[in-house]
């Protein structure tokens, strides 16, 4: 009976200290703004990967990445871990495992992301401290340098023997999306009333997505063809944006000649609001021309015209959006220009993809310094005789806004 009493005893100083050092750390933490809810971090790691995924406003595409990062690489490593147990060693062995498992460099550092997202998360409910993710060390400028050397450009030769293999009222895909910088999914929600051939300017303001939402089956057939998709065509607003928000793509006049030619042709398709759907005009369809083009057939279709165009490399759609981008950037045109019209919502995602395409900009910059300083006289440059004390004041040359202003040009002739 001693023994069981002193167990009891001892188990109770070891509660007691263990109480006494989460209440020092939670004082801690409300000093330095860091509260810690008691059982917070005894909450599964899953389930607070799920409870991530299910807050907020996230659409449904970037839920599935979630959720296929949770099934592929957060349960078969971590398993039913408590979420406060996770150390920033278990995050470095984590992402060593992916590595192991034969995943890129740049897949382990977006799967990083968003597990550091799901921690912040987790602080910012009060089920921790600390984020363990802020004590690791990612290569993520290493990453993004693998990333940039994948980057392919098509020649506008590739394209155009692309272009006539597609079908033929499908071919004006391929010149919005090298002509204006579309996404595959942009192009192919392209309405007529986007489109101001005057002012030569395509508005983008939607894309089609396979998240919508499925009718109600109601035979036997209809529920097998639903069961486990959830994955119905969608028009919807540009991702991150807001509904009545978009963005306008210059239109150069060569294009411009391919769309109204492409609906002198072919004509377009009405859709009217409705589930899942956006009114407009709409220029591309399916083959029988009844509904909006699906993506998984159209990667039929543009995997078909690949092979027939006999290249001698797979090229493929996102392709032409960089040459969209390389040809703007390649010819001195700014990368906030370019950013805005790629859809970017930051210049530093289209700096960080493309800044390797151009390797002439030191010298565009020479050229344009050199153009600025030949304006000026001899003094700037050291090309003339310096003139006497006697008459600087006289030979001072008059002040360039672009390079100097009055009061520097005085200071330099005392």
């Amino acid at each position: 009976m001693a023994s069981i009493f002193q167990n009891c005893e001892a188990a109770e100083r070891n509660q007691n200290a263990s109480a006494d050092t989460f209440a020092a750390k939670a004082e801690r933490g409300n000093d330095l703004g860091a509260h810690i809810t008691p059982d917070g971090a005894k909450i599964p790691l899953v389930r607070v990967f799920e409870e991530f995924i299910s807050a907020g406003d996230t659409v449904t595409g970037s839920k599935r990445n979630y959720e296929a990062s949770l099934n592929k690489n957060i349960k078969p490593y971590f398993g039913d871990r408590d979420l406060g147990s996770v150390n920033p060693a278990d995050i470095q062995g984590w992402l060593t495992w992916m590595r192991e498992q034969g995943y890129e460099d740049s897949t382990t550092v977006v799967r990083y992301r968003i597990l550091s997202s799901v921690f912040n998360y987790a602080v910012n409910r009060e089920y921790i401290a600390r984020n363990p993710c802020h004590r690791v060390k990612v290569k993520q400028a290493k990453a993004l340098r693998k990333s940039k050397k994948k980057i392919q450009i098509p020649t506008l030769e590739e394209i155009g023997r692309l272009a006539v293999e597609l079908p033929e009222q499908l071919q004006l895909l391929a010149w919005l999306m090298c002509g204006c910088g579309l996404r595959i999914a942009e192009a192919l929600a392209v309405t007529s009333g986007q489109f101001d051939f005057e002012e030569g300017v395509l508005y983008v303001d939607r894309q089609i997505v396979a998240d919508g939402e499925n009718e109600e089956p109601r035979t036997r057939t209809q529920r097998a063809h639903t069961r486990g998709r959830g994955r119905a065509l969608r028009i919807r607003h540009l991702k991150w944006r807001e509904n009545d928000e978009g963005r306008e793509v210059p239109l150069s006049s060569s294009v411009g000649r391919k769309v109204q030619e492409h609906i002198k042709r072919h004509g377009t398709f009405r859709i009217e609001e409705g589930r899942n759907r956006i009114t407009g005009d709409y220029l591309f369809t399916n083959i029988s021309r009844t509904n909006i083009m699906s993506l998984a057939y159209m990667d039929k279709v543009w995997g078909a015209a690949v092979k027939a165009a006999e290249l001698s490399r797979s090229v493929k759609k996102h392709w032409l959006r960089h040459f969209f981008a390389s040809a703007a950037l390649s010819r001195g045109v700014a990368v906030n220009e370019v950013a805005e019209w790629l859809g970017h919502t930051d210049p530093k995602v289209t700096y960080g993809m493309y800044a390797h395409l151009m390797p002439e900009a030191p010298e565009r910059l020479r050229s344009v310094m050199d153009s600025i300083f030949e304006e000026l006289d001899g003094p700037f440059l050291g090309t003339a005789a310096q003139p006497s004390r006697s008459t600087a004041r006289t030979t001072c040359p008059a002040p360039s806004s672009a390079v100097t202003s009055a009061a520097s040009c005085r200071a330099r002739c005392r």
